[in-house]
């Protein structure tokens, strides 16, 4: 059969998203496990989640140093024979500290878990931070601290985070040069003793999955001799009594200056979130946005321009990034907020309604094809712990918006004066 290109493929609208459902059991630990079963391959990935994230850490960087030097060794192996075991068998685990959570992920062949998850175990039960491997772990941060503040865009990152949160907040705390030399492996023993404990964890996991993994998991994960044997402090929300508004980080010859505009926004958990996803889809939210159209394609003032709905567990935010060339920082502020006041004072058509919503419906099918972009998709729900109808309600939220609802949205939420402003490079 020839192809005719001539003719354009016929479409239909998505209407509902038929998404597998994870098992959830409990261990007898008290440990979540959430089974999705998922794929053709017989391969199987675990993600085990701690409430071990930068927002618990006594002082930085002890939360992203503790999960990263896990997989350097523990009470039996090096991180040598750790290294060789998972490569011997073909699998890998990815550890990913963030700011309220941080996880250690397997991926492996299905018929070599037996072996491989035995690894996983032994680095989140007994690891044993060498000194050799936490002095390695503080030179190579410090000479990477050195080059990244450098770059305009981490400049602007770190200040950006000041402004809008404090620097006495969880979610503002940068940290400084001094704070690697400052990591010994008692503050890393303490923080993982705290931490990672079946009290303060989740697990997924995901691919083919039968009676054999789910009883993998509990011999490994659900025994009662593992256990917690620390509460964690919780800490409280710390604001600044005067959020700074506009900051400019002064940088001599530099061919671009890093631009971070944001505001905050209701979480994840709040009934306009879904909405404001499509309103963040409209500003810079995928390539053919207004943003991008004005900034990019129409004044060519940068390569590459964004807008993103940020959801942490105690706060989220909307967020503008950009580096645009250095003679254009104080024209590409003025033109982003053209287009912020352009949402509150025009409707949108329904032409460009419509192929953002077309956008969003092909995009929320993409976080659900294959097996680890569904367990991607369901981290999201169990760790703000959302319902599976969220994603249901995100598709109703796209098909039903209007141009109305669009227009209220950006004047409640995207008020002028409430933004954040932060420039490094040059800014005249």
């Amino acid at each position: 059969m020839i192809l005719n290109r001539k003719i354009q493929p016929s479409y239909q609208d998505i209407k509902k998203i038929n998404i597998i459902n994870p098992t959830k059991i409990k261990l007898e630990n008290n440990l979540v496990a959430h089974f999705i079963d998922a794929g053709t391959q017989e391969i199987v990935k675990i993600d085990i989640i701690f409430e071990a994230g930068s927002w618990f850490q006594p002082k930085p960087p002890i939360a992203s140093a503790t999960n990263e030097l896990l997989i350097e060794g523990t009470s039996n192996f090096s991180s040598q024979q750790i290294a060789e075991k998972l490569d011997y068998y073909g699998a890998f685990i990815q550890p990913q500290p963030t700011k309220d959570f941080a996880s250690l992920s397997l991926f492996t062949l299905k018929k070599y878990l037996p072996e491989t998850i035995k690894i996983l175990e032994d680095i989140i039960k007994n690891p044993s931070f060498p000194q050799h491997e936490l002095t390695n772990y503080v030179n190579k941060k410090k000479q990477l601290f050195s080059i990244e503040m450098e770059k305009v865009s981490n400049l602007a990152r770190r200040a950006f985070n000041e402004q809008l949160f404090g620097t006495n907040h969880p979610y503002g705390k940068n940290v400084q040069l001094e704070d690697y030399d400052s990591l010994t492996w008692e503050a890393l023993f303490d923080f993982h003793k705290k931490h990672y404990t079946p009290q303060h964890g989740k697990i997924i996991v995901t691919g083919k999955i039968d009676e054999a993994v789910i009883q993998t998991i509990h011999e490994h994960f659900g025994n009662k001799d593992w256990k917690t044997t620390l509460e964690i402090e919780y800490p409280q929300k710390v604001s600044q009594d005067e959020m700074i508004k506009e900051k400019i980080i002064r940088k001599e010859n530099v061919k671009q200056s890093a631009i971070r505009i944001g505001i905050e926004m209701p979480t994840q958990t709040h009934s306009d979130y879904l909405k404001l996803t499509i309103l963040n889809t409209i500003l810079g939210g995928y390539f053919g946005s207004r943003l991008m159209k004005n900034i990019r394609e129409e004044k060519g003032y940068t390569y590459g321009i964004g807008s993103a709905l940020i959801s942490l567990k105690n706060a989220a935010l909307l967020i503008i990034v950009s580096e645009v060339g250095a003679a254009y920082a104080k024209e590409t502020v003025n033109e982003i907020f053209k287009e912020i006041n352009r949402l509150k004072n025009e409707k949108i058509s329904d032409e460009e309604l419509s192929l953002v919503k077309n956008y969003m419906m092909g995009d929320f099918l993409r976080s659900f094809d294959g097996p680890f972009a569904l367990s991607e998709s369901y981290r999201s729900i169990i760790d703000f712990d959302l319902t599976p109808g969220f994603f249901n309600q995100g598709i109703e939220a796209i098909k039903t918006i209007t141009p109305e609802e669009i227009l209220q949205l950006a004047n409640q939420y995207l008020v002028e004066e409430n933004f954040i402003t932060t420039i490094a490079g040059n800014y005249e």
